[in-house]
C-alpha cells in the first residue's frame, strides 16, 4: 500500500502559500522543491521512518569478500553530489543558482564553495564510516610496516594473507599494547596479531611482528572521495539522507569568512546543524533484518565475527550471518561457494517524487512538520528576523521528529536493538570517546 492523498505539486503549492509567495517570485518554482527535499532527508535522518527491502543474488565467485549495500537497485543507492549541494547553497545564499559555475555577487566563488563541501564532505564520511572499501596493501617478508594511500581516512579492519599460510585477522593495537602483549615484540619474526595506525607515522600502519612470509594486508578503509572539480560533479559518498549535514558544515565555513560574506548569527546557526547531522550520521541504524535463501539470520559487526566466528571467511562451516563493517557495506558468512539469494530490510531513502503527480509519502500526521521545516529552510536567505522567527517552526519539526523516533523505539520488544543508537561496529571496537558506552 502506499499512501495517496497529497501530490508532489500540492506540497509545492502549500508551501508557497506558507511563504506567502503564491507566484514563486522569490522563492522560484525549480527551489521550492529542494526544500520539500531537504525536509523530508532530515526527517528521515531523524526517524529512520521509510524502511524499504533489497533483494540481491549473489553468483560466486565473488569479485571480492564485501558487497556494497547502496548499489544499483538499492533503495540506499546514492545519487548526491556536489553540484547537488552548491546548487542548494547557490539558493540560500541569494546566489545565481548555477550548480557548478559561478555567475554570482564576489562574496563568494566556486573555489570557495568546493574547499568547504569537500572539507565537510570528508570529515562526514569519516564520523559516519561511509564510502568503506577494502584495498590489498602489499608488504614484504620480514617487514612491519606498510603506508596507506593517501585517501584514507580510518582504517577498520586488516588481515593478513601470506603468499603461503593461514590468514590472521589482526586486532586493533598501539606500540604500548604491542610491548606488553605480543612476546618477543621486536625481537623476532612471527605471524602478526596486532595493527597500530596511531604510534606511527601519518598515512602508516604498523604491525606487532615483522611478517615471516610475503603476503598482502586486505585494508578496510573509510576512503575519501574525489576531490572536486566543477562543474563536473562529484558523487558525496555518503547516503542521500544525510547530505544536508556537509551542506550546513560548507555554509558555516562561508558565512565565518570575513568582509563581505560574514553573517555570523547564521554560521554560529550552521554549524549547530552540522554538528547535530554528524552526530545523527554517527549513530545512524541502516540494517534492521537480513535473510539468506529464506532463512533469517543474526546481524553482527565485523569485529565480532573475527572474534566469534573465526576464519568466517574462509571456513564453509562458518556460522551463518551477515557481518557489517559500517554503513551501507556487508558480507554473507561464510562466503558464499552456491548462488545466494539475500534480502536486507533497510532504512531506504526518502522518497523523492518525480513528477508533480506523484503522491507524496508521507503520513498525514507528519506533513505538516515536513512543511515547517521546509518553510524554516527557504527562509535562510532572508537572513535576520525574518529568518530567526521561523526557529519555532524549526523545533517543532525536531520535537515531533523525536516522538515518531521514540514510538519507533517502544513499539517493538527488541526495538531498541534494531535502531540502536551505537552501530554494531563502534559497540565491539569504539572508534569515538564513549562510542561503545
Amino acid at each position: 500500500m502506499a499512501y495517496s492523498w497529497l501530490t508532489w505539486s500540492q506540497a509545492q503549492s502549500e508551501l508557497s502559500s506558507r511563504l506567502s509567495d503564491t507566484s514563486q517570485a522569490f522563492t522560484v518554482g525549480a527551489e521550492v522543491p529542494l526544500y520539500l527535499t531537504m525536509a523530508m532527508w532530515i526527517w528521515n535522518a531523524l526517524t529512520g521512518f521509510w524502511v524499504a527491502e533489497y533483494p540481491v543474488s549473489l553468483t560466486p565467485p565473488l569479485t571480492g569478500n564485501w558487497q556494497p549495500a547502496n548499489g544499483s537497485g538499492s533503495p540506499r543507492v546514492q545519487t548526491q553530489t556536489d553540484v547537488s549541494l552548491y546548487t542548494l547553497i547557490e539558493y540560500m545564499l541569494l546566489e545565481p543558482a548555477t550548480g557548478g559555475t559561478w555567475t554570482g555577487t564576489p562574496q563568494f566563488n566556486m573555489q570557495m564553495l568546493a574547499q568547504a563541501v569537500q572539507g565537510r564532505r570528508d570529515e562526514a564520511l569519516q564520523i559516519g564510516a561511509s564510502n568503506m572499501v577494502e584495498t590489498s596493501l602489499p608488504i614484504a617478508a620480514n617487514a612491519s610496516r606498510v603506508s596507506l594511500p593517501d585517501n584514507a581516512l580510518d582504517v577498520r579492519r586488516l588481515r593478513y594473507v601470506p603468499v603461503a599460510g593461514t590468514a590472521v585477522t589482526l586486532e586493533r593495537g598501539d606500540a604500548e599494547s604491542f610491548r606488553t602483549f605480543s612476546p618477543a615484540y621486536l625481537q623476532s619474526v612471527l605471524p602478526p596479531l596486532r595493527y597500530d595506525v596511531v604510534s606511527g607515522p601519518p598515512l602508516t600502519i604498523t604491525l606487532d611482528s615483522s611478517v615471516p612470509v610475503a603476503g598482502t594486508l586486505q585494508t578496510l578503509i573509510v576512503q575519501a572521495k574525489a576531490v572536486p572539480s566543477p562543474p563536473s560533479a562529484t558523487a558525496l559518498g555518503i547516503p542521500d539522507d544525510y547530505a544536508w549535514v556537509p551542506l550546513f558544515g560548507a555554509l558555516a565555513d562561508l558565512l565565518s569568512s570575513q568582509e563581505e560574506s560574514l553573517d555570523l548569527v547564521r554560521a554560529k546557526y550552521c554549524s549547530e546543524r552540522y554538528s547535530q547531522g554528524l552526530e545523527l550520521l554517527r549513530k545512524a541504524p541502516w540494517l534492521l533484518e537480513a535473510r539468506v535463501n529464506g532463512v533469517a539470520v543474526p546481524i553482527c559487526a565485523a569485529i565480532a565475527a573475527d572474534r566469534f566466528n573465526v576464519n568466517w571467511q574462509t571456513n564453509p562451516a562458518a556460522f551463518p550471518q551477515l557481518v557489517t563493517p559500517g554503513t551501507d557495506l556487508y558480507a554473507v558468512s561464510p562466503i558464499p561457494i552456491a548462488n545466494t539469494d539475500v534480502v536486507l530490510a533497510m532504512i531506504g531513502n526518502a522518497p523523492i517524487p518525480t513528477s508533480g503527480t506523484a503522491q507524496i509519502q508521507v503520513p498525514r500526521d507528519v506533513m505538516d512538520a515536513i512543511l515547517d521545516e521546509a518553510e524554516h529552510l527557504a527562509c535562510f536567505k532572508r537572513g535576520g528576523d525574518a529568518f530567526l522567527g521561523t526557529m519555532a517552526l524549526h523545533q517543532s519539526f525536531l520535537d515531533t521528529g523525536k516522538r515518531w523516533d521514540n514510538r519507533n523505539r517502544m513499539e517493538g520488544i527488541f526495538a531498541t536493538t534494531l535502531r540502536s543508537d551505537t552501530p554494531r561496529e563502534d559497540k565491539q571496537q569504539p572508534r569515538f570517546t564513549g562510542g561503545g558506552q
